[in-house]
């Protein structure tokens, strides 16, 4: 994970992820989880979407890394955001397919766009809130090689979300969460997550938590500063 390589990559990360710092548009927004900490309208600059409730360049950078490491082939993100996660994770496996869900209109219109934009070809873009996603696919019977949770930041609705992804999971499969230490309410739900009789390991990166389902491995938990 602590990586200091330049992978070529990163250039198209930084492009895209300018692309998107440089819109002047004000999107009407929906939000269906936690809200922003800083940003009280539902009126909002994209550039500010970008600064406050984005994937930072580091974290994108460490998505890249995560989906080369494990070679994914099916990737599901909740919460597209404007899309820097998504970019990152579609550019690192072209030949994975990357799932990636929004529940606000406006953010996923504009993200799906910018996508397309940049010439992606194996990313499926899905309006819906996290609960009819899983909803309307319970005869769905995909493993995900890597899941990423980055939307509703609530300790209740991650641990809900948690259990929903239990069966899409194989022995191998990384789960990501964001901003676990976003409040108490979401440490408290990593923290429970973490001692879940599935989880074998987890992986505190202050920002990121990563957890993993490998049953030849006896749980234990790791703590990295990145």
């Amino acid at each position: 994970m602590r990586d200091n390589q330049l992978y070529e990559g990163y250039e198209k990360l930084s492009r895209f992820r300018n692309s998107i710092k440089n819109s002047k548009l004000i999107l009407n927004i929906e939000d269906h989880g936690a809200g922003s900490r800083v940003l009280k309208t539902n009126l909002r600059a994209v550039k500010d979407i970008l600064k406050h409730n984005c994937s930072t360049e580091k974290d994108a950078q460490l998505l890249y890394r995560l989906c080369t490491y494990f070679k994914v082939n099916q990737v599901l993100e909740l919460g597209t955001s404007l899309g820097i996660a998504t970019h990152a994770m579609a550019t690192a496996r072209p030949q994975a397919k990357i799932t990636t869900v929004e529940g606000s209109a406006s953010i996923y219109e504009l993200a799906k766009k910018a996508l397309v934009k940049e010439g992606l070809k194996n990313v499926y873009t899905v309006h819906s809130t996290f609960k009819n996603f899983f909803e309307t696919r319970k005869e769905d019977r995909t493993k995900y090689d890597l899941i990423f949770i980055d939307g509703h930041h609530s300790g209740e609705a991650t641990l809900q979300y948690f259990e929903s992804i239990l069966d899409r999971v194989h022995n191998d499969t990384v789960v990501v969460f964001d901003d676990i230490y976003w409040s108490e309410d979401m440490t408290r739900a990593w923290n429970e997550i973490c001692k879940h009789s599935k989880v074998t390991a987890s992986v505190d990166c202050f920002d990121f938590g990563m957890v993993f389902f490998r049953k030849e491995q006896l749980q234990e938990r790791f703590y990295v500063k990145l």
